[in-house]
């Protein structure tokens, strides 16, 4: 990832004020969505492993020293790793394609294949040690990076072949997703075919470099989704759209049309106290303009600067200004409908400097609800949340979209972990949050959640007779009538015997089977509204065998 502080910024953002005015952690009463799941992550990068002790040719010292690292991510909240197993052109597992990282063994790579330098695998271990530590493990790339003077020469279908190639081999790892940083064009000196030979030191205009970057990434979207459908696939740009547009990642392409990215997490490395004034909301204007851009709904993450914090910078105070600008990002990027973060870079994890600013962010995280929405009834729906320390209370926030408006229906205490949200319209669904409060401080929400309330679910029962089997089930509040089914084996497909629109009607007689043999049943309740049946979960089967 990059330490890049863009020289010329384009400061005439177009309404760049105090959008979030007041406290940093007080929002109006109407808000908009956050995400379904929250991504918590930290890259680690081929600059972070010699710091760390991952620089060995011992894999008892490489699993030590990851599972330390892993932990102490954990301890910071965090559930999502970056890792940098592709820097240049080279490979952080035993590949035999590619070169061994220099940046995780000391042994020489020149000549050979990373199956011939590493006595073990350092993705194999990370892979495994995440996954039991309950962490998602995303392999990060450079696509096109062989140097700081030369890249893959993004013209050529054999560049995008031996990405390709790459990505095949890490996918076979069980990794959760490919993660690409935004180091498409602008190589130092030039360009190379993958045989090594320079093809052009020239670039092309801004609209061939993102056509040819755009071949590359469908190509590999498509890889990904090809070998593992729920595999995430995201890019990482710069936080300057225009930077952006004019280095290959074509990012208005990538947020208006489906094939290309599950995510995008642009680096948002501003406060919002930037300028030598220190009174420019950089952070929430740069926010705002990747969210208007986003025409598609593309899942959103945003990359945070931790290795900033603390320091001092003529051109951004606020870094030294203030010690929550994470905490403050965190809880913006939320009311923005961003559904995670990352902090570059893990080895700011351990800083000094950083302690302070991770400290508030984690407080902040800490404070966050973990909600859950449960069937009440055709009309209500039941919200939980587990129990927050130190805090006066809690916020419930409903919407009819996921992207939509959030209003506030109810303040509960302290005590209180639920809430039963009555008179709802059946089939409708309804979207919610949860925010803890302490006096005249909010903190962040926690993940949607979302259901659609519905009849309870029958309880059934079922008795032989002659030839026939009489169904029969409890009444269920609201129903308008149910629906039986019936299949010959236990998980066989059950097919609709009879649909009864009575909501008085609570048993059913099957005549006419087979002597002897077994029928299994199940029955649905279902409430009509405006027309159409709204259908309760099947009831559990019940089974006789006709006498």
């Amino acid at each position: 990832m990059k330490k890049r502080v863009i020289a010329i910024i384009t400061v005439c953002i177009f309404g760049i004020t105090t959008i979030l005015g007041g406290l940093p952690f007080n929002k109006a009463e109407e808000v908009s969505a956050a995400s379904n799941q929250e991504v918590r992550a930290v890259w680690l990068a081929y600059v972070d492993f010699s710091s760390l002790g991952m620089k060995t040719n011992s894999e008892s010292t490489f699993r030590s020293k990851a599972s330390a690292f892993l932990d102490k991510a954990k301890s910071n909240n965090l559930n999502t790793v970056y890792f940098h197993v592709r820097a240049f052109d080279d490979a952080a597992w035993k590949s035999n394609t590619f070169k061994a990282s220099k940046y995780l063994t000391s042994k020489s790579t020149s000549g050979k294949t990373a199956a011939q330098t590493y006595s073990f695998d350092p993705l194999r271990i990370m892979v495994d040690l995440a996954h039991q530590k309950g962490m998602e493990l995303h392999a990060w790339m450079n696509p096109y990076r062989i140097s700081m003077d030369y890249y893959l020469d993004p013209a050529l279908d054999e560049s995008t072949g031996r990405i390709e190639t790459a990505v095949k081999e890490v996918m076979a790892y069980g990794v959760d997703g490919i993660h690409f940083d935004d180091y498409f064009y602008h190589a130092k000196k030039g360009y190379k075919n993958p045989e090594g030979k320079v093809t052009t030191t020239k670039e092309p205009s801004a609209k061939t470099q993102r056509s040819n970057v755009n071949k590359m990434v469908r190509s590999v979207y498509s890889t990904v989704k090809s070998i593992k459908a729920n595999a995430q696939f995201g890019i990482s740009p710069q936080g300057n759209i225009d930077n952006c547009r004019g280095a290959g990642a074509d990012v208005d392409t990538w947020l208006s049309s489906s094939g290309y990215i599950d995510y995008i997490m642009p680096q948002i490395y501003w406060t919002d106290q930037w300028g030598s004034s220190g009174k420019t909301n950089m952070f929430t204007s740069r926010i705002k303009q990747w969210k208007n851009l986003n025409k598609n709904g593309t899942t959103m993450y945003i990359g945070l600067a931790s290795y900033r914090t603390g320091i001092k910078y003529n051109d951004d105070p606020g870094w030294k200004k203030k010690s929550t600008n994470l905490a403050d990002q965190l809880n913006i990027l939320r009311s923005y409908g961003c559904d995670g973060y990352s902090l570059f870079s893990a080895k700011d994890l351990y800083r000094s400097g950083a302690k302070t600013e991770l400290s508030n962010l984690n407080k902040m995280v800490k404070r966050i609800p973990r909600a859950s929405v449960s069937y009440n009834n055709y009309n209500a729906l039941t919200v939980k949340w587990n129990k927050i320390s130190g805090v006066s209370g809690y916020q419930i926030y409903r919407a009819t979209s996921k992207n939509g408006k959030y209003k506030k229906i109810k303040t509960a205490g302290s005590g209180t972990t639920s809430y039963k949200n009555s008179k709802l319209t059946a089939g409708k669904t309804y979207y919610y949050k949860v925010r803890a409060y302490k006096g005249g401080t909010t903190y962040s929400f926690s993940s949607v959640v979302s259901k659609k309330p519905k009849p309870k679910t029958p309880s059934i029962s079922t008795k032989a007779g002659k030839r026939k089997i009489t169904v029969s089930w409890k009444k269920v509040s609201g129903a308008s009538g149910y629906k039986v089914y019936r299949a010959t084996k236990k998980s066989g497909k059950y097919k609709t015997v009879k649909t009864i629109k009575s909501s008085k009607t609570r048993k059913y007689t099957n005549k006419k089977l087979k002597k002897g043999k077994r029928y299994y049943y199940k029955v649905r309740a279902y409430k009509t509204v405006k027309g159409k049946r709204v259908y309760s979960s099947y009831s559990s089967y019940s089974s006789k065998k006709a006498k």
